[in-house]
């Protein structure tokens, strides 16, 4: 098949979503996502694909540049981080070089609001007065401490379950907002130029507010922990400020709503997905038009007393990414490991154009064509501390030395850290070191104290127990 360069690109990017295909029966109640599992019978899924970091800032700089958080600089949380990558670096500013006609809508290289005029017209074909209060987010306060808010009520759990009850409500919400501004360029855009259009959401970041029929979706009480959490969680040499507890999952009511709101959060999102999925469908971009959706990390849905992100476990590392070729319409799932690293190098290779410098990430091009490529390391990275991915494994190296390994296959939840005798474990170290300095990160330099020295112990085994 030949390269196509005039093809178009919409991307559409979640918030905190996790990889919902692990999650479907997982907890008993089934998540519901019709129109993601629609898009991708049509579509190449990767379900070991890896964010490069487990928060926002960096995991978005990352994606949205090709480059490592290590070569950008941006490892951890940070509003202003185009003052250490430079616009030009990010691959749409690339493509609009190149003539793309490059719209945002939503959050998708930063935050919710516009970004800052000099950043926007380095990397955008629209004005910048466009893009100033277009989306409006409305209320995302964490708790609301029983106060009634109008066209709002309660289902309780984490953050309290917000959900709209009126159709002007409903119809205020971010997602809804994004996705009538998606719809409506797909209707309208007739230039000649290719276009690169974001569609980036809310969901399902919290407060998980949505309309309330998408709570009412859910049983709560059909959801249920899995029985490998009653066995607790390793937490020895886990770094307290990585191992905090804001949730206490021995509540069983409590972390069953929570779940149902995060569900009904993931499922709203899909039901947008869906209407932009149609729109493109029902355009005349539906044969020309690449189709990726991802999400910047996962999260914790109450393993470890924690329902939140922010850690190099596998339930915030591995996420959604979906690529739809219209002239590949065959579903299939990948799952060797890949990278959201990976996107860029692929988009440019897609579109035969020349490969983004410096960039540790590959094109997924030949695996979405049918060719197997050798095994790799897959990381992701928060601050000093390391994680990858390989084979079955996950090796973590925090930045005070101490190591964890886990046997995916056999502990997905990643509840027992290996020993170093185990016999995957010195392969697991050195091509966790390996991939560290490809991607940007020396691990040369003496830890900051000793391993193996335990922290955030919680009980006497140096487990937390859920159950």
């Amino acid at each position: 098949m030949a390269n196509d360069p005039q093809k178009n690109i919409l991307l559409i990017s979640m918030d905190d979503a996790v990889a919902f295909w692990k999650y479907k029966s997982i907890f008993g109640g089934a998540l519901q996502t019709p129109n993601l599992d629609r898009i991708c019978a049509q579509s190449t899924s990767f379900h070991s694909a890896y964010c490069q970091a487990p928060v926002c800032s960096p995991s978005r700089a990352s994606f949205m540049s090709g480059l490592s958080p290590h070569h950008t600089g941006v490892t951890k949380a940070d509003a202003h981080y185009f003052d250490k990558v430079a616009p030009p670096k990010m691959w749409p500013a690339k493509l609009r070089k190149q003539g793309y006609y490059c719209a945002p809508g939503g959050k998708v290289m930063r935050g919710y609001s516009a970004l800052p005029q000099e950043v926007h017209e380095e990397i955008y074909s629209t004005p910048h007065s466009e893009s100033l209060g277009q989306f409006t987010l409305g209320r995302r306060k964490r708790h609301f401490a029983g106060r009634v808010i109008p066209d709002q009520v309660e289902y309780g759990g984490h953050r309290g379950g917000p959900a709209t009850t009126t159709p002007e409500s409903d119809n205020q919400l971010y997602d809804n907002q994004v996705a009538n501004s998606a719809i409506a360029f797909l209707q309208s855009y007739d230039q000649d130029a290719p276009f690169y259009r974001e569609v980036g959401l809310q969901s399902p970041h919290g407060p998980w507010t949505t309309p309330a029929r998408f709570k009412e979706m859910y049983d709560f009480k059909s959801l249920n922990q899995p029985k490998d959490w009653a066995r607790g969680f390793d937490l020895t040499q886990t770094p307290a400020e990585l191992a905090r507890e804001n949730i206490d999952s021995r509540r069983r009511r409590y972390w069953r709503q929570s779940v149902r709101n995060y569900f009904s959060a993931l499922s709203y999102a899909d039901y947008q997905i869906g209407r932009v999925w149609d729109a493109l469908k029902a355009s005349p971009h539906a044969d020309n038009t690449l189709v990726v959706i991802l999400s910047d990390h996962g999260m914790h849905l109450g393993e470890r007393n924690w329902f939140g992100k922010s850690t190099l476990w596998e339930q915030v590392a591995n996420v959604p990414l979906i690529i739809h070729d219209p002239h590949q319409p065959e579903g299939q799932v990948i799952t060797d490991p890949v990278g959201l690293i990976d996107l860029g190098p692929t988009l440019m290779a897609y579109l035969d154009l020349p490969p983004i410098a410096h960039s540790a990430g590959r094109s997924l091009l030949p695996q979405i064509r049918g060719a197997r490529v050798p095994d790799r390391a897959v990381p992701t990275f928060f601050e000093d501390h390391a994680a990858i991915r390989k084979g079955r494994y996950r090796f973590i190296r925090y930045g005070d030395g101490a190591e964890q390994l886990y046997d995916l296959t056999e502990d997905w939840w990643q509840t027992t850290n290996l020993s170093p005798e185990h016999p995957a474990y010195q392969e697991m170290r050195q091509a966790h070191a390996q991939c560290c300095l490809d991607y940007g990160l020396d691990l040369s330099a003496p830890p900051a104290r000793q391993p193996n020295a335990a922290t955030n112990d919680t009980a006497t085994d140096g487990k937390t127990t859920l159950a």
